[in-house]
């Protein structure tokens, strides 16, 4: 892993808030696509992390309602909806998986029975 220097730190770009929101963005959606484990060689995938940065960004919009200007008013409404749609669509083919793996193994079941 690279241990941050002057260098690097210097060319990140200026904190402000839409690079504090794009950051936690970032998180999350590397979090929906998975983030590899070298100790355990997987890729892990956290949809409660995912849910907990769109928490986040729901209250710093609550929080923020009436005091930003409309860019980041604009990134940060249309961040929380990608993140969202995401998450749903994450959530949602989970479910399909579980309640297909059921199925077949419902059916092999039958098919044992059977014999």
């Amino acid at each position: 892993m690279d241990t941050p220097t002057d260098e690097n730190i210097n060319a990140l770009p200026p904190m402000n808030f839409i690079t504090f929101v794009n950051d936690l963005v970032t998180t999350a959606q590397l979090y929906m696509e998975g983030v590899h484990n070298p100790e355990t060689d997987e890729v892990v995938v956290s949809l409660p992390l995912v849910k907990r940065i769109i928490d986040s960004l729901e209250l710093l919009e609550e929080k923020t309602k009436g005091n930003l200007i409309a860019p980041e008013a604009n990134f940060l409404a249309n961040s929380l909806y990608e993140l969202r749609i995401g998450y749903v669509r994450l959530v949602s083919a989970q479910q399909a998986a579980t309640e297909a793996a059921a199925s077949d193994d419902e059916q092999t079941a039958d098919s044992e029975e059977e014999e």
